[in-house]
């Protein structure tokens, strides 16, 4: 997939997760400087609409220690807090007993964003409308800028986050692909490039093996598809000690007998019938 240089979605208040943590507010930049403070902010913004416990906030915020005096200290982040990151943006962190509340919908936390639509983009995957689910799975994908949590601190934030969000964004790739792999024939010679990329940077996902054996083989390249489950399956056998699982293996069959339901149309995701 074509990418572009990324740009904060023009909304009064933006707050980025995926990646390094970004704040904005009317198109202008609030960096948090302060290394607890951005620990602090990332605890508000996962959970924005929420109260978080103040307790809460302070094992994140010192990952698991907080100091005796935690309670006070805490407040005094909180305010300067709310100073650095400017009025429209810090008026939003609201005091709430037990704890705090950042007041921000799911379309001003770029994380939340990405859940809501990888939610809209499967549902569509689901009801067949492959036009609305690549784009809404491409936006999803759009508003990833690296590692999340990037430069947050806390051991314990990333720890609770970055393993489900990983396996969110691998599952709203291989979506994504399905629907462009029912799009169109031109879609399988768009998605090889990046096919190949991801199968060599997670060799133990199989299902983007067999989406790279359907675009070769939809692009009539069906020795090129053979010799990629050949890699697949010595990597299985040399580095996990077992055979190809059945979706792959099925794959590999249908194109040895060149399957017509392997063309362009009611395609097969990860090796189950159309």
């Amino acid at each position: 997939m074509l990418t572009t240089p990324w740009r904060p979605p023009k909304r009064p208040v933006w707050i980025g997760l995926l990646g390094p943590l970004c704040v904005m507010s009317e198109d202008r930049p609030f960096p948090v400087t302060a290394a607890r403070q951005r620990s602090l902010l990332a605890a508000l913004a996962v959970s924005a609409g929420d109260v978080v416990r103040a307790g809460a906030l302070a094992e994140a915020v010192w990952d698991g220690a907080p100091p005796a005096s935690w309670q006070g200290t805490l407040r005094n982040y909180v305010r300067r807090l709310r100073v650095a990151i400017g009025d429209e943006v810090g008026g939003r962190i609201l005091t709430r007993p037990p704890g705090y509340l950042l007041q921000a919908g799911r379309d001003e936390v770029d994380m939340l964003s990405f859940e809501a639509l990888y939610k809209t983009g499967r549902a569509a995957a689901r009801a067949g409308d492959w036009q609305a689910a690549s784009a809404t799975l491409s936006a999803a994908e759009d508003l990833w800028r690296g590692t999340p949590f990037a430069d947050i601190p806390s051991r314990r934030i990333r720890d609770v986050h970055l393993p489900y969000l990983e396996e969110m964004r691998l599952a709203a790739l291989e979506a994504r692909i399905d629907a462009d792999l029912r799009l169109s024939p031109s879609r399988a010679a768009d998605v090889i490039p990046e096919l190949h990329k991801l199968s060599r940077q997670y060799p133990e996902r199989e299902r983007f093996r067999a989406q790279l054996m359907l675009a070769l083989y939809q692009a009539d390249r069906q020795a090129h598809a053979l010799t990629v489950y050949q890699a697949a399956r010595q990597y299985c056998v040399s580095e996990l000690g077992m055979e190809p699982g059945p979706a792959l293996r099925e794959m590999h069959r249908r194109i040895l007998i060149a399957d017509p339901a392997l063309l362009p149309g009611p395609l097969v995701t990860a090796g189950r019938p159309g």
